[in-house]
């Protein structure tokens, strides 16, 4: 079989992968990322990014304002006939707004900005599992092209960021915990004469057999006339293995209005779904030699379904970490990495994880909405918690959403 060296292999080219790849080989490692797919691909996905994900994007060196990204301005929700317009909240260290783009285009952006910086790349290429030695994952077995020779990667250190399912993270011993909460949720593309201006459109009050559920509809300006529709839901809701990804969207997609025209004949595309893992639900996030990031470590936002910008943020700091390991030869510097998401994520997002229980209650999800949604003031503070956009600023709400923080646990 043949070998080959590098520093670090980054398993999966998605936002998680391409921030690893791009600051490591910022720094000058020798970084190589494989992906099973070829760029650019589809993922599912709302293709929004929060001013959050819009500086992870600037750290990158990536331009949000560059031709192809559709600024955002505000979110526009709407529930029990009350719609409210919110401004993103004001902060010194988050750009001001926030942009789409589709998956498409973004992660192939994001992964072509990590090989200018001198990440090499393997397209069309699975790994199919971990090399271990002396109980560390030295690297892995690849596979190109089926009926080729399998070849062997040797690596210093290994970053898991190959999604949701990461089975290669899984055959290294990383677990879901079945307890903290996930989502499913589905998207499809519309040609439509509806233009949502500079905002996110999200509908709260989904309704279902006497029941509001636990989730969301969105619809997200692409661009040129198409629109991203979308909707999720949570699997704290008490039938939520009777009710399919399919299912909560057309339930969503019937409350639309119909002079926006979301036909069959306006479709682009079809329909796609997948899971939404939240709230670090992946134990451990690191074993000797491999750090996990993105998806495949659950780190979608339980308040929002946000998974852009925490993917690129766990990218950053899985390669910082390796990076320093790397220049101090120390290999166990990386191995902090848990302890350093847990110092950034724990609380918010085990006050999270309590919110989705909660409203995982249709009458308490319903409440929420009816009562909290023609309340301004509660509504702005709401949406700055859900964003997770606080930097330390003076702001009272700022403050608050910090106290409210640290009173959460920071469980492992």
């Amino acid at each position: 079989m043949v070998s080959v060296e590098t520093d670090v292999l980054v398993v999966g080219g998605g936002p998680a992968g391409s921030a690893a790849a791009y600051h490591l080989a910022h720094h000058g490692v020798d970084v190589l990322v494989v992906d099973k797919a070829a760029f650019p691909r589809e993922k599912v996905c709302g293709d929004g990014l929060t001013p959050r994900g819009v500086k992870a994007l600037l750290q990158m060196g990536v331009d949000p304002t560059e031709p192809g990204f559709t600024r955002v301005e505000a979110l526009r929700t709407t529930g029990f006939g009350h719609t409210l317009e919110l401004p993103w909240p004001e902060t010194n260290g988050f750009p001001s707004y926030g942009v789409v783009r589709t998956r498409h285009d973004l992660d192939d952006l994001m992964l072509r900005r990590a090989t200018s910086a001198g990440a090499r790349l393997s397209e069309r290429t699975e790994a199919v599992r971990p090399l271990m030695h002396d109980g560390w994952v030295a690297g892995a077995v690849l596979q190109q092209e089926e009926g080729e020779e399998p070849r062997e990667v040797r690596a210093r250190f290994v970053v898991a960021a190959d999604g949701a399912s990461s089975r290669f993270a899984g055959q290294a011993g990383v677990r879901r915990v079945a307890a903290r909460p996930l989502g499913v949720a589905a998207r499809r593309y519309f040609r439509s004469p509806h233009d949502p201006g500079p905002f996110f459109e999200s509908w709260l009050d989904l309704y279902h057999e006497g029941s509001y559920l636990p989730g969301y509809g969105w619809v997200f300006p692409v661009g040129d006339g198409i629109l991203n529709v979308g909707a999720g839901l949570l699997n704290t809701f008490r039938d939520f293995r009777e009710m399919s990804s399919r299912k909560i969207y057309e339930i969503f997609l019937a409350q639309v209005p119909r002079e926006w025209e979301l036909t069959e004949e306006n479709a682009v595309g079809p329909i796609l779904s997948g899971p939404l893992p939240m709230g670090m639900n992946r134990r451990p996030l690191a074993v000797p030699g491999l750090l996990v990031a993105g998806d495949a470590g659950g780190f979608i936002n339980p308040f929002n379904g946000e998974g852009i910008a925490y993917a690129i943020e766990s990218g950053q700091i899985a390669a910082e970490l390796i990076h320093d390991a790397l220049v101090r030869d120390r290999p166990g510097l990386a191995h902090v990495y848990p302890a350093v998401l847990r110092q950034r994520y724990g609380r918010y997002y085990a006050l999270g994880r309590a919110f989705v229980r909660a409203i995982g209650r249709p009458a308490i999800m319903e409440a929420s909405v009816r009562y909290g949604l023609p309340r301004r003031r509660f509504m702005e503070f709401l949406f700055r918690l859900m964003t997770n956009l606080a930097d330390g600023g003076e702001q009272v709400d700022e403050k608050l959403m910090k106290a409210i923080v640290r009173m959460a646990p920071e469980r492992r």
